[in-house]
């Protein structure tokens, strides 16, 4: 969020909540500030890397310290696979401007990297702590873990479409 804080359009919806909370005025400040360094900051940090931060942050919340490792990485997987769609829909119907977004290679590159990094970092604390260790309650923990990932969904699909929101 800093990102788009500091150097994307003040248009975006997530500006409006710091308006809100009457501090766009201390923002403004900081965002004069770090202005000065916008030339040392290259293009693929302010516009893709929050799309890789945002699948890896999903990843993370939604493979770490499950019992069910392999369940949450196949929904996980389906999510990967539907952003990249979208990525590529933005490539035939998506432009500068339109709520769709635009195409950008590097954008599959760092969601790509973000869904890799979580899926390992998911993977190994299963395999360390759940692998081959006996479970009770099964569907209990199922149940749980399943309403889990339905709220860490809900609530990255709010986080991942508000940047999109412009006024």
């Amino acid at each position: 969020m800093i990102i788009y804080l500091l150097f994307r359009s003040r248009k975006l919806f997530y500006y409006k909540f710091i308006e809100i909370a009457h501090l766009n005025y201390i923002v403004e400040d900081i965002r004069k500030i770090v202005w000065v360094y916008r030339k040392y900051i290259p293009n693929w940090v302010i516009y893709s890397l929050p799309d890789g931060l945002w699948i890896f942050s999903l990843g993370v919340a939604m493979l770490h310290n499950r019992v069910f490792y392999k369940t949450a990485q196949v929904t996980y997987n389906i999510i990967f696979i539907f952003i990249l769609g979208v990525e590529f829909f933005q490539n035939r119907y998506g432009g500068h401007g339109t709520f769709i977004g635009t195409y950008d290679f590097v954008d599959l590159v760092c969601f790509t990297v973000g869904f890799l990094l979580a899926s390992l970092i998911g993977y190994i604390n299963w395999k360390n702590d759940y692998k081959d260790k006996k479970i009770l309650d099964k569907s209990r923990i199922y149940k749980k873990e399943i309403k889990k990932n339905l709220i860490i969904v809900i609530i990255f699909t709010i986080l991942g479409l508000l940047p999109a929101l412009a006024n």
